[in-house]
């Protein structure tokens, strides 16, 4: 899975589906992996302004990652503020051009994040990237996988309620562990991306590959801000 959805370097595992399977409900274990690897990014605000620290997190978000959310997100700003029926709005998201839409998401997204990460705790950037890796499998049980022979569409048909139960239990707990305002911070926007989900399904009809990403990257967004938010308020 770390081979999968990062750019970790790790022994190369032969890709069966069989092992896709079984390693869906360990995605919070590679957003930990990745959120650790952030964190020591973090420990250079010893030495250098946080502005310039939190660019060096960004940056080494989207090389951990690849930008492989990201993508998703801007072919979802695309599709979705199209304002097209959802017919439309699938074959937009699916063009591997970029709308003007999904340049703008991208770089709304990018700002927020440089912003956020400036002011974050240690604890939101250790445990942002856990949050996002719960997201996919809260957004499938949440709305149908509506795209035919997709990418996703594997994953959404093995991430099951246990295994939703399974992660986001390991998340709260995870966000409870490192202080109360985390873990609140952590149930907020498992909350938040349940409601960006259905309003997705009440447009489009269900998601797709790229909304899973989307609701990443939205999902990580707010769990930054609240935290943000009880820092500022001298709660963590």
């Amino acid at each position: 899975m770390l081979g999968f959805f990062t750019r970790i370097p790790v022994p190369q595992i032969e890709y069966t589906e069989e092992r896709y399977v079984k390693g869906i409900p360990l995605l919070p274990f590679v957003g930990a992996v990745s959120g650790g690897l952030l964190w020591c990014v973090f420990q250079l605000s010893r030495w250098l302004p946080m502005p310039v620290v939190a660019l060096l997190i960004f940056l080494a978000y989207l090389l951990i990652t690849g930008g492989i959310h990201m993508d998703g997100l801007g072919d979802s700003c695309d599709a979705l503020f199209s304002a097209r029926d959802p017919e439309r709005m699938l074959e937009i998201m699916k063009d591997s051009r970029s709308g003007s839409f999904g340049v703008l998401g991208l770089i709304a997204a990018s700002a927020a994040y440089l912003i956020l990460l400036s002011y974050a705790p240690w604890q939101a950037v250790l445990l942002f990237p856990v949050v996002g890796k719960v997201t996919p499998a809260l957004s499938s049980n949440w709305a149908p996988y509506i795209r035919a022979k997709g990418m996703a569409e594997l994953f959404c048909q093995n991430a099951t309620k246990g295994v939703l139960a399974f992660d986001a239990l390991l998340c709260i707990a995870a966000g409870f562990a490192l202080g109360i305002p985390v873990g609140i911070a952590a149930v907020i926007t498992l909350f938040a991306c349940v409601a960006l989900v259905l309003r997705v399904k009440h447009i489009l009809g269900g998601i797709t590959g790229d909304i899973l990403g989307l609701a990443c990257e939205v999902s990580q967004l707010i769990f930054l801000f609240v935290c943000v938010v009880f820092s500022a308020r001298g709660l963590l």
